[in-house]
């Protein structure tokens, strides 16, 4: 099925377009399209780095005003994936009610989607309900799928991206990483393993790697801090590191 990726202004510039997604779409030369990967690592610091007021609010928790006082869940990427108007609908759903004891509904922000107007798919700024689960895996397929990366087998289980990777070929564990065989790279997925069974229960976003001191900056959804952090000089080899998924081009 083809898109019609007809963006409607609506009073909306196309340098939102740019700091939505992360720096790309900006007008110039035509040039190759990037590997998913480096898309992709653009795609995940420019959601923490923008400016644009509607895209400050996926930062935080709650209610779309922009605080971060409501620690709940409720987030704009979890609302992006369940949105059944969205062409690429994950066929989930979630609450519109926030989780951690708090019932208050969750709100509501803009951003791009691809939306049937007058019959054909369009990308559009259009409003996104946000909905509650936990989201790390959300982002990190949000960055992905903008990065025209592969998705297909992701879901919003952080472990569906070491699985991801086993099943293309493109998993690479931190054994790896110490002994040099394998240098983590911006769009890559880092997993974590939180509680010792083995599997991804936590996963971000690499956006840069010091092959050298073998340490790398990532940006994260539903962090300890229940928010999308940008995260500083971390090891590739610590304790809870399980390993890194490389994105397949679409």
């Amino acid at each position: 099925m083809s898109l019609t990726s007809t963006v409607r202004s609506a009073g909306v510039a196309g340098a939102v377009l740019a700091l939505t997604l992360g720096g790309l779409g900006t007008a110039g030369p035509a040039q190759a399209a990037p590997a998913p990967g480096a898309a992709a690592g653009k795609i995940a610091l420019g959601q923490y780095q923008s400016t644009n007021a509607e895209v400050r609010k996926r930062i935080y928790e709650g209610d779309a005003k922009g605080g971060d006082s409501e620690r709940n869940n409720c987030n704009f990427y979890t609302g992006f994936w369940t949105a059944k108007a969205n062409y690429r609908w994950d066929g989930t759903s979630a609450s519109r009610r926030g989780t951690i004891n708090n019932t208050q509904a969750c709100g509501t922000s803009k951003g791009y989607m691809y939306i049937k107007v007058d019959g054909a798919w369009t990308k559009k700024w259009t409003s996104v309900k946000w909905t509650s689960r936990a989201w790390c895996a959300d982002f990190a397929k949000y960055a992905w799928y903008w990065g025209k990366a592969k998705i297909t087998g992701l879901n919003a289980a952080a472990d569906s991206f070491r699985a991801y990777g086993r099943a293309n070929g493109t998993w690479h564990t931190k054994a790896q990483v110490r002994a040099g065989v394998y240098k983590p790279r911006a769009g890559d997925v880092v997993a974590y393993d939180n509680n010792g069974d083995g599997r991804a229960d936590h996963v971000g976003v690499v956006t840069s790697y010091n092959s050298s001191r073998k340490v790398y900056h990532s940006v994260e959804g539903n962090t300890s801090l229940e928010r999308l952090t940008y995260k500083k000089t971390q090891s590739a080899t610590a304790g809870r590191v399980l390993g890194f998924t490389t994105p397949k081009a679409r």
